[in-house]
């Protein structure tokens, strides 16, 4: 039989026309080209001009809608269409838009074709079987050999595989596509060649293999995940956290030493104040010291510079203890030298007790390092 243009294999595509209301009629009769790498199958036989041409829907499905098997009939001519003019990509898409929207079983054998054209011999192979399956005792005897020859081709060009790992419910990945969970009920039908299968489940870590396939081989490939190793992720937040307490506490450290500072300046000056009034007073006239107010200007200006100076020294006192602990805790950090952080838990000495305190004019300061 002589080739024309690229068209579906075996007897060529299956095009159903609408008649009556609901229902796909005609096949329109055309000859196919074998792809050149696909091994040549049986002399095609004439089309059956005689299809059948119920829609009627699966067991408990309802029946679909008229609107609907226009569509599905618009989408069938459409990929038809493209096929002739050699886009099977978009071929195969219309056909598997209007198998969705009518499940007519012939529409399976154009998809079959289709699938052959592009190479996805293990999609072609499904879809056929199915077409055989659905067709039953209704497939003319031509079709039915022309069907089984592309099937012998397509079981040396798949193969069967199964997937067995040590963990439940992980998803399984062929080639980055997502085909089931572990475990798998059946082996799963794919393309003899190089495939790429990943595990993944939360908690584990995910594992990828490669895994070679000849045609009608089948076999059993076991992938094992790891958990995550919960270590490193302690680490990291243990890192984190010994960089932002140093640096929390050198801050606040300098920042209270400031203050301290601050504080004793004030009150040193304000106490040297009032020290230099009580002086102007007492040089003042000796016969004013009989005047009440003068003494008791006196009293209370003294009593005052007094509470200055001994806070002056208090602030003094603290600003010198908060500044060398500020001053240790910036050139030893407790995450380690030089602030880098270690993944040791930090050690520090304790101060403990610390007492500062004033006494016959000088400044006491003790405590247990």
């Amino acid at each position: 039989m002589q080739s024309t243009r690229p068209t579906l294999m075996a007897a060529g595509l299956v095009c159903l026309t609408l008649v009556a209301e609901s229902a796909f009629a005609e096949d329109k009769p055309n000859a196919r080209a074998k792809p050149a790498p696909v091994a040549p199958a049986p002399a095609p036989a004439a089309m059956d001009s005689s299809a059948p041409t119920d829609t009627a829907p699966a067991p408990g499905a309802a029946a679909p809608s008229a609107e609907t098997v226009a569509e599905a009939k618009q989408r069938f001519d459409r990929g038809f269409e493209l096929y002739n003019e050699g886009d099977y990509p978009l071929a195969l898409i219309e056909f598997n838009r209007a198998y969705e929207l009518v499940p007519n079983y012939k529409v399976l054998y154009n998809i079959g074709q289709v699938c052959i054209q592009l190479g996805q011999y293990a999609n072609a192979r499904r879809a056929l079987e199915e077409y055989v399956r659905k067709g039953g005792a209704s497939l003319p005897r031509e079709r039915r050999e022309s069907v089984t020859g592309d099937l012998s081709m397509l079981e040396r060009r798949t193969a069967h595989l199964s997937i067995t790992s040590n963990v439940a419910d992980a998803e399984i990945q062929v080639d980055d596509v997502s085909v089931g969970k572990t475990p798998l009920a059946s082996p799963l039908l794919v393309d003899a060649g190089v495939h790429r299968v990943t595990l993944r489940r939360s908690g584990y870590q995910p594992r990828t293999n490669r895994v070679t396939l000849a045609g009608g081989d089948e076999q059993t490939l076991p992938v094992n995940l790891d958990l995550t190793p919960q270590e490193t992720q302690t680490i990291v937040v243990h890192e984190r956290e010994v960089v932002e307490s140093s640096s929390t506490l050198m801050i606040a450290g300098w920042a209270t030493t400031g203050a301290l500072i601050t504080g004793a300046v004030v009150t040193g000056l304000m106490g040297s104040s009032d020290a230099s009034d009580l002086d102007k007073l007492r040089s003042s006239d000796p016969r004013n010291y009989t005047d009440p107010d003068l003494a008791s200007r006196m009293k209370t200006t003294k009593s005052k510079a007094h509470s200055m100076f001994i806070a002056s020294d208090v602030f003094s006192g603290a600003a010198l203890v908060v500044g060398g602990l500020s001053l240790w805790i910036t050139l030893d950090p407790p995450a380690g030298k030089g602030g880098t952080p270690s993944d040791s838990a930090p050690t520090t000495t304790p101060v403990k007790d610390v007492k500062v305190g004033y006494s016959d004019g000088q400044l006491s300061l003790s405590g247990r390092f």
